[in-house]
């Protein structure tokens, strides 16, 4: 019997996401969010980042 080592699926990263979070939100709030995600042909959380990143150069927070 051989043992073979499963690689890694995915591209190496130096900020990898390996925290997580859950909180609930309306189903509009959901949608929203998927509306913003297809408009930059991207997922949801990738759409969340870049909304929060938004966010935060509205407020001038680092």
């Amino acid at each position: 019997m051989f043992i073979i080592d499963r690689k890694k699926i995915g591209r190496p990263t130096n900020n990898p996401r390996s925290e997580k979070i859950g909180f609930r939100m309306s189903k509009k709030e959901i949608e929203d969010i998927q509306k913003c995600a297809d408009a930059m042909n991207t997922k949801r959380v990738n759409a969340v980042i870049e909304g929060i990143s938004l966010l935060k150069e509205k407020l001038k927070i680092k």
